[in-house]
């Protein structure tokens, strides 16, 4: 589409000098944007003819006044239709820029990205966590990318020129170029916006457009194992050795609740004995470095045990890549019998709703082993299961018939047994004199 374009200009009032006169400030308007620049020139507001956007020019200086205005307009023209040619995006704020020289290269999309991107790796080098949202923000910079060249057409994009619109024609073209879910794609437009206002913070832009967009994150049901899938898994024997490796540090994730990374760089410094003679894993998570103290079930033990001394270095557990693990899990569900998309972070799941919840065990707890700051995190992975529900019914079900029972008599008490013993030697007293028949 065309452009619409207008230069005006406009008389100050509200900076009336001591003289009389007011500045006149020029005014870029491109598809309803507005960019003001400073033109020097003063007018007093008897001689401004507004309707014509210049003086009256009776004066030598009101005549002079009139062509430096032109001048302005003329400049800007020129950069217009040179952009115009070239294909290259217009917008009010780039007029301005290219018109005074202004260096814009920092208040661009990708120079932010850039700047962005290195202070947070070295902010990552520095703490030691964060190489995940790294990776992601790095995948964001790619992402932004493509989506210039493809709908922008252009390899980069003054911020100035973003808008609601940017952001939201971003997540349709995730949706519709690259096939990404709706919360998925959410999330990558709110790391975009995390950049956006990196800017912000810097100085280098000024707003808030994503404030009025509309995004709802779909509910989803994450997926979890019954206990009666992790003993099928579990009990099942495989012919090959890889298949068994990873159910065993599969399942061992179910009842230790660790993530992938954080089972990978589990070692032997990691597992504690406490003073009851307990085991605990004792660990910090590596997205967080949150501590996190896990008690070890019989299972995880006896699996640590089986791979006592025939793992490299000080690992406990034989692991591969998540990608080999996640693909060797898709086998593991078809030779089961399951029909859940297996994953390795589903273990985490299941160890917060079948192990944990499930089985009474209160989510201030389930929070703390999964280290979790926040419970409301923890509210996402650990559902309350059917079977909670019923064993709980049950329980209320046998309170119930119980209260509506008739209470059983209570034994007399020591006072009562003494009476009674009393009387009962009485009467057997008055008998034996002949006192009572």
């Amino acid at each position: 589409m065309k452009a619409t374009f207008n230069v005006t200009f406009i008389l100050h009032r509200a900076k009336m000098r001591s003289d009389g006169n007011a500045p006149i400030l020029g005014r870029i308007i491109v598809n309803g944007q507005m960019a003001h620049f400073s033109t020097k020139c003063f007018c007093n507001p008897d001689n401004w003819v507004s309707a014509d956007n210049r003086t009256d020019g009776k004066t030598a200086e009101g005549r002079q006044t009139n062509k430096t205005l032109q001048e302005f307009v003329g400049s800007v023209q020129r950069y217009y239709y040179d952009m115009q040619a070239s294909g290259e995006p217009i917008s009010a704020a780039k007029l301005k820029a290219k018109m005074f020289c202004t260096d814009v290269r920092q208040q661009s999309l990708r120079g932010t990205c850039t700047e962005f991107i290195t202070e947070y790796d070295n902010m990552h080098k520095l703490s030691g966590y964060g190489e995940e949202s790294l990776r992601r923000y790095k995948l964001i910079v790619r992402r932004l990318d493509e989506f210039l060249q493809d709908v922008y057409h252009t390899n980069d994009i003054l911020l100035s020129d973003i808008d609601r619109k940017f952001f939201e024609k971003f997540y349709v073209w995730l949706r519709t170029e690259h096939n990404i879910g709706n919360n998925t794609s959410i999330k990558l437009v709110q790391k975009v916006i995390t950049i956006y206002r990196f800017a912000t913070d810097k100085g280098w832009v000024n707003g808030r457009p994503y404030l009025k967009m509309r995004m709802h994150f779909d509910k989803v049901d994450r997926g979890y194992l019954t206990e009666d899938e992790i003993q099928r898994i579990y009990n099942k024997e495989f012919a090959t050795p890889r298949l068994e490796a990873i159910r065993d540090v599969f399942v061992f994730s179910c009842y230790t609740g660790l993530a992938y990374i954080d089972v990978q760089e589990l070692t032997k410094a990691n597992i504690v004995t406490w003073p009851d003679g307990s085991q605990w894993i004792q660990t910090k998570r590596h997205k967080t470095q949150v501590e996190v103290n896990v008690p070890l079930l019989e299972i995880p033990k006896m699996i640590l045990k089986k791979y006592e001394g025939k793992c490299k270095g000080d690992a406990l557990l034989p692991i591969p890549t998540n990608q080999k693990c996640n693909n060797y899990l898709k086998e593991i569900a078809d030779v089961c019998g399951i029909t859940k998309n297996l994953t390795f972070h589903m273990a985490r799941h299941t160890f917060a709703t079948t192990v944990t919840l499930a089985n009474g065990v209160p989510i201030e707890s389930v929070s703390k082993m999964l280290g979790h700051t926040n419970i409301i995190t923890t509210q996402i992975y650990a559902r309350i299961t059917n079977q909670k529900i019923q064993n709980d019914m049950q329980n209320l079900s046998a309170k119930i018939e119980k209260a509506g029972e008739e209470p059983a008599p209570l034994p007399p008490s020591a006072a009562e047994q003494k009476i009674v013993a009393n009387r009962t030697r009485a009467i057997e007293w008055a008998r034996s004199h002949g006192c009572m028949s």
